[in-house]
């Protein structure tokens, strides 16, 4: 399992909102894409998941070019800009719909339903999309997300618009799914980054300003320990304090 950006640049007009941004991630486990808003985090998940292309430089996904996407994408499965299920469906619909669409047979499709319904808590399946909850919305967009049982995840904000019990099934997931999977998460939560991630790339200005372990990140730019330490970390290096 691999992920791999080499000088990738992106341009909106005048605006230059990656630049030249390389890193090159293998193996399983858990990693944190921080930043603050506007730094590039959404443009990049955007590139790698085709929704937009790269003004240069590459990006690949297990050593194919993005640009294959059909290929690339094949093992990868992408949350981003928090989008909401199809609010005139059931939620069984819409995981169904989606199942679909990633070329899943009938079986595979409700026997992951059922796995994910218990492990998201889910509502009633024949309740409709529209009827829910902002929180249970977002339990069923990750609930589609993960369907296909890919190797690689790419999820923007996974937890945002969950209260802190519904948060705490998600984490609890990833974690699960940490050991097994790569997984790029980008979150506005250091209090989640440090509990879920070992290694972490932090990005300001569409350019990537330090990349490591935690415990690395927060020896060289921090001063304390734990989230603390990760908290004066990151406001150091987005201030340019180190």
């Amino acid at each position: 399992m691999e992920i791999k950006a080499i000088n990738i640049t992106k341009k909106f007009g005048n605006n230059l909102a990656l630049d030249s941004v390389s890193f090159d991630i293998k193996g399983k486990g858990i990693i944190g894409y921080l930043g603050p808003n506007g730094a590039g985090k959404t443009t990049t998940f955007k590139i790698f998941s085709n929704l937009i292309r790269a003004s240069s430089g590459e990006a690949f996904i297990n050593g194919i070019n993005i640009r294959n996407y059909k290929m690339a994408l094949k093992n990868v499965s992408v949350l981003v800009d928090q989008p909401e299920p199809y609010e005139e469906l059931t939620i069984h619909e819409f995981l169904e719909f989606i199942g679909k669409i990633r070329g899943m047979d009938e079986k595979m499709i409700e026997n992951r339903i059922k796995e994910l319904g218990r492990e998201l808590r889910l509502e009633d399946f024949n309740k409709k999309c529209g009827q829910l909850s902002k929180g249970n919305k977002q339990r069923v967009v990750i609930a589609a997300v993960l369907l296909p049982d890919t190797d690689i995840l790419l999820l923007d904000e996974p937890t945002s618009g969950l209260d802190p019990a519904e948060a705490y099934d998600i984490k609890k997931l990833l974690k699960k799914l940490g050991k097994t999977k790569l997984i790029i998460l980008s979150s506005h939560l250091l209090d989640e980054i440090k509990e879920l991630c070992d290694y972490v790339i932090l990005l300001d200005k569409g350019k990537i300003i330090a990349q490591g372990s935690i415990n690395s990140i927060i020896k060289k730019f921090g001063r304390g320990k734990g989230e603390k330490g990760l908290e004066k970390a990151y406001i150091n290096l987005v201030r340019g304090k180190t």
